[in-house]
């Protein structure tokens, strides 16, 4: 986890530990100067998340998840946002130092039974910043 910032680390140590109590806090993290990671857990849904759900506020997403825990269905995105000349289809395609990056972090959301997706693909660019999504899926 040498290339991934500590305050990053300790956001994902802090979402995978407050996730096992049923109020997982939110990952909002700058990696880089380019690259950034968001991580919310929200009650089910098939969709993937929207500007509402991803940049929501601590005291929206809080109400949000204490009048979700009677639901069992939960659903864990990931985006990373990056800003750069082009926009590959998947995060992974930017290079080996950004693969570095994104494989400790996807190293340690295992270590907290989170599994994540095979690859972040391109889903949107808004002001210039890339957004590349998953789903994680907890074991």
């Amino acid at each position: 986890m040498n290339h991934v910032p500590d305050a990053a680390v300790e956001a994902i140590d802090t979402f995978g530990k407050s996730r096992l109590f049923g109020n997982p806090e939110q990952v909002n993290e700058q990696l880089r100067d380019d690259l950034s990671i968001k991580i919310r857990q929200t009650k089910g849904s098939s969709t993937q998340m929207d500007n509402a759900s991803i940049d929501a506020s601590e005291d929206n997403y809080d109400k949000h998840a204490k009048s979700a825990q009677s639901s069992t269905t939960y659903i864990i995105y990931c985006r990373y946002e990056t800003v750069h000349t082009h926009a590959p289809p998947t995060l992974r395609d930017r290079g080996s130092f950004v693969t570095t990056i994104v494989d400790a972090i996807d190293s340690r959301l295992r270590s907290w039974g989170i599994d994540p997706p095979t690859a972040y693909t391109y889903s949107n660019t808004i002001d210039g910043v890339h957004w590349y999504d998953g789903r994680l899926n907890p074991r």
